[in-house]
């Protein structure tokens, strides 16, 4: 009983993160569009066959750094930026989730349903993005 309660809580957050989530043909922001082209199209882009988790989010995370250093004039030394996985595994982890990206800290937020994006930076305005692929 209880593993049918996970799954059909699991399937309305799946819902809801559809119905929000949006292409990158609809993003109104250079950086995120950008992002999105050099960073999620890019990993993604591993065969599915050779794809595993650990394989995903090393070269997730290679091309996210490649992203920052390549941006020096948006991206400071100071800046954070973190992967955060399994956002959407339990109610627990879209609680952490919720809080940390409504930390002040936080100026940039991105969900991609199996993980989240963080971004502590000061120069840009708060923003939150939820976004298919």
């Amino acid at each position: 009983m209880a593993r049918l309660y996970v799954l059909k809580s699991m399937i309305i957050s799946y819902l809801k993160y559809r119905r929000k989530a949006q292409g990158k043909y609809h993003l109104h922001s250079p950086l995120v569009f950008d992002l999105y082209e050099k960073v999620l199209e890019k990993s993604y882009g591993i065969p599915r066959c050779a794809r595993n988790d650990s394989v995903f989010y090393e070269e997730l995370d290679k091309n996210l750094k490649v992203f920052v250093n390549d941006n020096p004039l948006i991206f400071k030394d100071n800046d954070t930026v973190m992967i955060v996985k399994d956002i959407h595994r339990n109610k627990q982890n879209e609680a952490d989730w919720e809080r940390l990206k409504d930390d002040g800290k936080v100026r940039l937020s991105i969900d991609c349903w199996r993980f989240g994006m963080i971004f502590v930076m000061n120069r840009i305005k708060k923003e939150h993005y939820i976004l298919k692929v």
